[in-house]
């Protein structure tokens, strides 16, 4: 992988919002330590985790009304910073405070505006609409990764190890050698089209449907900055219409969420929301799907992992048909950060 630049002027997610409860959160994002905690009308802060005093971690600390208190020496900060109170004396130091962050918490999630908070869009925000949406049941699940996280993006854009990686679980040795497969890229959007027809479905999809018979197979994915992968994925009774099949030859379809957000250069932080509709399976169902997903997640983390380990930037590498939603993000992201830059350069003049 190149030297690793960033995207800032966008939301990224730095962790799931049910894990902010009544302590500071710690978060790391492009390696700037992040507290998180609520405030005394619930609402999610994000300050520099970094008292202005020594140094210590905020995140030691604990919440104090609608501050936060340094576990060190006591030094007390608010919402916007500004540190409020030192124990030992009642004046404040010029220049006591730290750095806040804007913060939304949306659909399950705590983003933080890493860039010019000036900027800071709610727009911009992610929408996932089945997180919102009564008629979906969602559940979510965090990990953590030893590697830089645009590695994370390249296995997700090109979905053809499932059948290597994923032996035992999600894998179908069709998905890699009987797709018809498209790459597209429209604004800042990245889409990879995959369906493959009569392949033999994977093991977990047959111990949750209990169908073993051939199946039309689909994997729509769609990239967006900054590290945004959606998967509509599913399949049904081969023959019946693919994805307009009617409800009983239907299997499978479902919507994921995978999020990848740098927390160093070589260390990611991933989130992922699964989405089904409701009634479409029982909750032993779902619950088994989401298990064997995290099976095949956990063993994607350790091939990257071993990737991240060997990866050496002077070392030439080959590039296939099937890395064509690889290539156009990494152009996409380049394209973005090196005009996000050149804005930079423009106002310094």
């Amino acid at each position: 992988m190149s030297e690793v630049t960033y995207l800032r002027n966008r939301w990224y997610v730095a962790a799931l919002a049910e894990d902010l409860g009544n302590t500071p959160l710690a978060a790391s994002v492009m390696r700037e330590p992040i507290v998180f905690y609520r405030n005394s009308a619930g609402e999610a802060v994000a300050l520099e985790d970094r008292c202005a005093h020594r140094q210590a971690p905020l995140s030691l600390g604990e919440v104090a009304g609608d501050a936060i208190r340094c576990v060190y020496h006591g030094f007390e900060f608010d919402c916007s910073g500004a540190c409020v109170r030192v124990p030992t004396q009642a004046q404040i130091p010029p220049g006591a405070r730290v750095q806040a962050y804007p913060v939304r918490e949306h659909q399950g999630f705590l983003h933080v505006w890493m860039g010019d908070p000036a900027k800071a869009d709610d727009a911009l925000l992610y929408d996932f609409p089945f997180a919102s949406d009564a008629a979906w049941r969602v559940r979510y699940a965090k990990f953590h990764g030893r590697f830089d996280h645009r590695l994370l993006i390249d296995n997700l854009m090109d979905i053809t190890h499932l059948p290597f990686a994923h032996k035992t679980t999600i894998g179908a040795q069709g998905v890699a050698e009987q797709a018809v497969a498209k790459t597209t890229r429209e604004g800042e959007h990245v889409t990879v089209t995959r369906f493959m027809e009569a392949i033999a479905p994977a093991p977990a999809h047959v111990a949750v449907t209990g169908y073993d018979g051939p199946v039309d197979r689909w994997q729509v994915i769609e990239f967006t900055p900054p590290g945004f992968v959606w998967l509509q994925v599913g399949s049904s009774k081969a023959g019946t219409g693919g994805r307009d099949a009617a409800p009983g030859d239907m299997l499978l379809n479902r919507h994921t969420l995978h999020v990848m957000m740098p927390e160093t250069d070589n260390t990611t932080s991933y989130f992922w929301c699964m989405a089904n509709e409701t009634g479409a399976l029982t909750p032993e169902q779902e619950h088994a799907i989401y298990a064997a997903s995290l099976t095949a997640f956990n063993e994607d983390l350790v091939i990257i992992e071993g990737q991240q380990a060997r990866w050496r930037p002077e070392q030439p590498t080959v590039d296939v048909t099937a890395d064509g939603g690889v290539l156009q993000v990494r152009r996409l992201m380049e394209k973005l950060i090196a005009d996000e830059a050149g804005e930079g350069r423009l106002r310094a003049v």
